[in-house]
């Protein structure tokens, strides 16, 4: 005789490879129908400061909507923070950029808060000072704009 839990366990099972099946098939509603309405994934410098040049200008005039670059551009700092909070977190605290006490951001180049609007005109700065990150990937140009607080 099975239990409620194994049939139930089964359901969700079958329930995740209908939604794994929905993905892979093109042409559903969960994929663009054209290669132009692709959401964009930021992968290099130049993507990032591209992304992030635009949340910078609606800054200075921000009315609705936000546009979609400044959206990613968003997105991709918090999950720049993000990760460093985890990696600091479940790593005993020797974090991406050494050990640094309790603080996770202690080596970075930030004093006190800073909005998104902020961290993406330093990113935008930073390219502009090396623009040899441009070619290169992402995580590298917002390395340089955040990092280099000594003794880290």
């Amino acid at each position: 005789m099975r239990s409620s839990a194994i049939s139930s366990h089964g359901a969700d099972l079958r329930a995740v490879a209908l939604i794994f099946y929905l993905f892979a098939i093109p042409g559903t509603a969960f994929f663009a129908s054209s290669p132009a309405d692709a959401r964009m994934r930021i992968e290099t410098g130049r993507d990032l400061r591209d992304a992030c040049a635009v949340l910078v200008e609606h800054a200075l005039n921000p009315e609705p909507p936000t546009p979609r670059l400044a959206r990613y551009c968003r997105q991709y700092l918090a999950g720049y923070f993000e990760s460093l909070r985890v990696l600091h977190d479940n790593h005993g605290g020797e974090g991406i950029y050494g050990p640094s006490g309790d603080d996770p951001y202690a080596c970075l180049n930030l004093d006190g808060p800073r909005s998104f609007d902020q961290l993406a005109a330093r990113v935008v700065r930073t390219s502009e000072w090396q623009p040899d990150l441009l070619d290169g990937d992402a995580l590298a140009l917002a390395r340089k704009a955040f990092a280099g607080r000594p003794p880290c």
